[in-house]
């Protein structure tokens, strides 16, 4: 019975030692993670902006990009995502005068006498 107890006390420490390691790797990583200076997209600075999708297929689409002021119209497939051109004129997307694009969302929002449902709008002039 001596061996026995002495096996539980082996397996107890082992797993004490093995939990205490995973906490102090969890909690290295935590002080890394929070005190890097890479802080990415949660700094708050948006390099690469989407302004438009257009789709053509349900696999294929156009996509207008504005990366440091840059305006970039791209082509995605499965298969490729290729630059179509660069845009150097600064453009406004919707027409005057032009009606939008006004889907199930915006005509239950008139019929219900609100406004809009969702004030965003992206640069298409579609609401998002």
């Amino acid at each position: 019975m001596n061996a026995s107890a002495d096996i539980w006390a082996a397996f107890a420490r082992t797993s004490a030692m093995l939990a205490l390691v995973l906490a102090v790797l969890v909690f290295g990583f935590y002080l890394i993670k929070k005190f890097s200076g890479v802080r990415g997209a949660k700094a708050g600075k948006n390099f690469i902006r989407v302004l438009c999708v257009h789709h053509l297929s349900p696999k294929e689409k156009l996509v207008l990009v504005d990366v440091l002021g840059d305006k970039i119209l791209i082509g995605v497939t499965p298969a490729s995502i290729s630059k179509i051109s660069s845009i150097d004129t600064d453009m406004d997307f919707t027409e005057p005068g032009l009606k939008k694009n006004s889907g199930f969302r915006d005509f239950l929002a008139e019929k219900l006498g609100k406004s809009s449902l969702y004030g965003t709008e992206n640069g298409c002039g579609e609401k998002q």
